[in-house]
C-alpha cells in the first residue's frame, strides 16, 4: 500500500511540475508572439509613414511643375489674383484652391505627413562666407563675435581655389596635420558640408548648429528676396524682433516688397544695399521638407525646376535626413503649421 501511494504521489507531483512546465512554455509563447505582433505593428506604422511621406514628396513635385509662383507662393486653382505682381494661373489637380507659400511655412501632406517649402533665394549662402547676412545669421543665433570671424576665414579657406591661408582660417595642412579629410577647395555641394569645415563644428556648437542648418543653403547669394526670406533670417538681416518680424511678414501678404523705401517704412532699417540686387520672385531653387507627425526623421530635398530640361522638369541636388525635432519639423522658429493645404492632398 505504502508503495502505491508513493506511486501516485509521485505520478501527481510529475503531473504538476509538467503543468508548471506547459504553462511557462505557453507564457513565452504568447510572449513572443505579442512581441512579434508588436514588431510587425511597428514596422506597419514606421513603412506607412514612410508612404505618406513619399506620396507628398511627389505630390508637391508635381504642383511645382505645373503651377506658376506669385512674390511669395505656388498658385493653385483659378481664383483672382489678390496681389499686385500678375502672372498666369493653372487648375489645381486637386480640389479647392489656395496658395502654398515658399517662405517655410508648414503644411498638412498625405496621411499624418507635413511639409515645407522654402525659396533658397530667402537664405543665406555658406559659399558666400564674406556676404554680410551670412555674419548677421551667425551673430543671430548667438555665435560669439570674436569667434564669427574664424567661422568665416574657414569657410572661405575651405572652398577657395587656392592653398594660401586666410587668417584664423584653415587651408589642407592644418586638416592634415589633425588628420582630417582635406578640402576640395570647391564650393559645398549641400548646406551639411559645412560641418566637414575644421573647427566650425565647435565655434558653432551643437545647439547653434541646430537652429542654423535649415537656413542655410550652398546656392549662390546673388540677391536679397524678402518677399520668401525665412523669419529668422529677416530677423537677422534686418536686426528685428518677433514683432518687426510679424509686420514684414503681414506686408508681403498683401503686397510684393519690391523697393528698399517699403522696408524702411516697415522697420526704420535702412540697408547698405544696392536696389538691383532685390528680387521680386521666388527662385528656381526650393527646399522641400518632409516629415511625419509622429514617427520617422525629416526628409530635406534641394530641388531645381528646370521647366526647359530636356529629362524632367526638375532636378533633385541634394537630399539628407535630420531628426525632426518639432512640429514644424525643424528645431527653429518659423511660420505657423497652415492647416489650409490640407483638401489640397488628401
Amino acid at each position: 500500500m505504502a508503495g502505491h501511494r508513493n506511486a501516485k504521489g509521485f505520478v501527481l507531483v510529475a503531473t504538476l511540475w509538467a503543468l508548471a512546465a506547459l504553462a511557462l512554455l505557453a507564457s513565452y509563447i504568447n510572449s513572443v508572439v505579442a512581441t512579434r505582433v508588436e514588431d510587425a505593428t511597428e514596422d506597419k506604422r514606421v513603412f506607412l509613414a514612410e508612404l505618406d511621406r513619399r506620396n507628398t514628396e511627389a505630390t508637391v513635385l508635381y504642383l511645382l511643375a505645373t503651377g506658376r509662383m506669385n512674390h511669395h507662393s505656388l498658385i493653385l486653382g483659378e481664383a483672382p489674383n489678390r496681389i499686385d505682381v500678375q502672372v498666369p494661373r493653372v487648375a489645381s489637380p486637386f480640389p479647392g484652391d489656395s496658395e502654398l507659400r515658399v517662405t517655410g511655412a508648414a503644411y498638412s501632406g498625405l496621411g499624418g505627413a507635413r511639409f515645407a517649402l522654402q525659396d533658397e533665394g530667402g537664405l543665406i549662402s555658406v559659399n558666400a562666407p564674406r556676404f554680410p547676412a551670412f555674419a548677421a545669421l551667425l551673430r543671430n543665433i548667438g555665435v560669439p563675435e570674436e569667434d564669427i570671424g574664424q567661422v568665416v576665414a574657414k569657410v572661405e579657406d575651405y572652398i577657395d581655389t587656392d592653398d594660401f591661408l586666410t587668417l584664423q582660417g584653415a587651408e589642407r595642412h592644418d586638416y592634415m596635420q589633425q588628420g582630417k579629410t582635406l578640402p576640395l577647395n570647391w564650393v559645398m555641394s549641400s548646406p551639411m558640408e559645412m560641418l566637414d569645415v575644421l573647427g566650425v563644428g565647435e565655434l558653432i556648437g551643437p545647439e547653434r548648429w541646430t537652429e542654423l542648418r535649415p537656413l542655410l543653403t550652398m546656392r549662390p547669394a546673388s540677391s536679397y528676396n524678402f518677399n520668401t526670406m525665412h523669419p529668422r533670417v529677416l530677423a537677422a538681416l534686418l536686426g528685428l524682433d518677433a514683432l518687426g518680424v510679424q509686420g514684414v511678414l503681414e506686408e508681403r501678404e498683401k503686397h510684393p516688397l519690391s523697393r528698399l523705401t517699403q522696408l524702411a517704412m516697415l522697420t526704420g532699417k535702412h540697408l547698405e544695399i544696392d536696389e538691383m540686387d532685390l528680387a521680386v520672385l521666388p527662385s528656381n531653387f526650393l527646399r522641400l521638407s518632409v516629415w511625419h507627425e509622429s514617427v520617422g526623421p525629416r526628409t530635406v530635398v534641394g530641388i531645381e525646376l528646370t521647366p526647359l530640361g530636356e529629362t524632367a522638369p526638375w532636378r533633385k541636388d541634394y537630399r539628407y535626413s535630420e531628426p525632426s525635432t518639432t512640429r514644424n519639423g525643424s528645431g527653429i522658429s518659423s511660420e505657423p503649421v497652415l492647416e489650409a493645404a490640407t483638401p489640397l492632398l488628401r
